[in-house]
């Protein structure tokens, strides 16, 4: 860019400035010369002879004779100066286009010096971005964004832009690989936790109808322990399945009242409240039910563990989705897991198996929807299932 410039600036000019020299110096050979001017020196001399021939003791004749030949005598000096001035001037003029070329060159190279620095400093720029966006770090604050020219602004904004997506691109990679990590996992663990429980339900049943109380009291509690296990092994196997059930419509207020109504809360207090009209969304009926009861669970283990009496499950409606928010008055979620508590392996739960809130994540994504959590200011937390009326799969 720089030799560009500097070629655009410089060769013109040049060529210019050689010409301009070039026909000075012809015109000045030419009219410098003392040939003419002699030529007619020598004939006004003639004529001025010729005319006091003509005219002896003529007093008019001689005083126009000694004028002429007084301005012939001025003009041929004034020519000699100025021939004498005109070879120096073409001697000199090389030298002069020289200098001025040079002087030309090193004015032509600081312009284009920082001509080239104006518009190479925002491609360096990029190009320094272009090595952050590669290596996944942040790009520098935006304050310079809306500076330069108008094309480097909206290069600035598409590499924001493509960045943003890449960022989200290589999130959601990574959410996927840590997905069909944890489905195999939670396949084979389901797997094995399943195959010893039959027959270790069968010997705690046996235990259970003994004559001797705290043998009976032993395989109660054994039995107990088994259906928490086998419950734990059905979570397992169900997660990361693709739905089994095909979309159909849901009426989300029926299938929240009625979860609701035989969710047994051990003691606290569970309500529903919906708008007028709820509408119904085109969606698997099974997962979103799941994914509800999910949430009670966990909002009813938060409660009892801080010491709260209370959870409302909310129905409300945009023209795009439908949103199911579960609201309690336990401790809230501490801040530094607010981002972590949808991964499979984060719980907060001495007993818990850690998928809950990962499957309630998994069905949102499911139906092209959108699961968040965070802290009440007036106590408790609240977590929020958006989901949109049309399953995106089909919309596309």
């Amino acid at each position: 860019m720089f030799a560009a410039l500097l070629a655009v600036a410089v060769v013109p000019a040049a060529l210019a400035l050689v010409g301009g020299v070039l026909a000075l110096r012809e015109v000045g050979s030419t009219t410098g010369t003392l040939g003419a001017w002699t030529e007619v020196a020598e004939s006004g001399r003639t004529l001025v002879d010729a005319a006091r021939a003509a005219a002896p003791g003529d007093t008019a004749v001689e005083r126009a004779a000694i004028a002429h030949t007084e301005a012939l005598s001025a003009s041929v000096r004034q020519s000699r100066l100025y021939a004498v001035v005109t070879e120096r001037a073409v001697q000199l003029l090389p030298w002069a286009a020289a200098t001025a070329i040079l002087f030309l060159i090193l004015l032509s190279a600081l312009v284009a010096r920082r001509l080239s620095r104006t518009f190479s400093a925002p491609v360096s720029e990029l190009v320094g971005w272009t090595e952050l966006i590669a290596a996944g770090d942040p790009l520098p604050p935006s304050d310079r964004d809306d500076t330069g020219v108008r094309e480097y602004r909206a290069l600035r904004r598409a590499f924001r832009t493509g960045a943003e997506r890449l960022e989200v691109a290589r999130r959601q990679q990574v959410e996927s690989a840590r997905l069909r990590a944890w489905t195999e996992m939670a396949r084979r663990v389901a797997h094995e936790i399943k195959n010893p429980l039959t027959p270790m339900r069968m010997s705690a049943s046996t235990l259970a109808r003994s004559d001797d109380p705290s043998v009976r009291h032993a395989a109660e509690m054994l039995l107990e322990e088994v259906a928490r296990l086998d419950a734990m092994a059905r979570t397992f196997a169900r997660f990361g399945r693709p739905p089994e059930s095909p979309p159909a419509d849901v009426d989300l207020e029926e299938l929240s009242r009625g979860i609701v109504q035989g969710f047994d809360a051990g003691g606290v207090t569970v309500t529903l409240q919906a708008s007028h009209e709820v509408p119904h969304i085109h969606g698997h009926y099974d997962v979103i039910g799941q994914a509800l009861r999910n949430l009670l669970v966990n909002a009813v283990e938060a409660v009892i563990e801080g010491g709260g009496s209370r959870i409302e499950v909310r129905l409300d409606s945009t023209d795009d989705e439908v949103r199911i928010a579960v609201r309690d008055d336990g401790p809230g979620i501490p801040t530094e897991m607010l981002e972590q508590i949808w991964l499979p392996d984060i719980t907060t739960r001495h007993r818990g198996s850690g998928l809950g809130l990962a499957m309630v994540r998994r069905a949102a994504e499911i139906h092209g929807g959108t699961a968040r959590a965070w802290n009440r200011i007036e106590g408790g937390a609240e977590f929020e299932l958006r989901l949109p009326r049309t399953l995106a799969d089909e919309g596309a």
